[in-house]
């Protein structure tokens, strides 16, 4: 899976979402994403990670997604963390 896939496969399943993919081994299958939703708000980390990771089920089950590292903001909190 490219960078760009994993991207637009979180901002199609995720509504209003922006996503910032790094992938960091090297090869096509260890990501490191940051998505910003407000649909994150009133949740806790666990279910925001959970909302990702359901949209790959089916590639890590393959191992076509080896590893995925997480940060799951709402717009509020990513405009907070970028001014500190």
């Amino acid at each position: 899976m490219l960078n760009h896939e994993v991207k637009n496969r979180i901002e199609e399943g995720i509504p209003d979402s922006e996503c910032l993919v790094n992938e960091f081994s090297g090869g096509t299958d260890h990501y490191s994403v940051v998505v910003i939703s407000d649909s994150f708000d009133g949740h806790a980390s666990l279910k925001r990670h959970r909302m990702i990771m359901d949209l790959f089920k089916e590639e890590m089950d393959t191992g076509e997604v080896h590893a995925l590292t997480i940060k799951a903001l709402t717009r509020k909190q990513w405009n907070d963390q970028k001014s500190k």
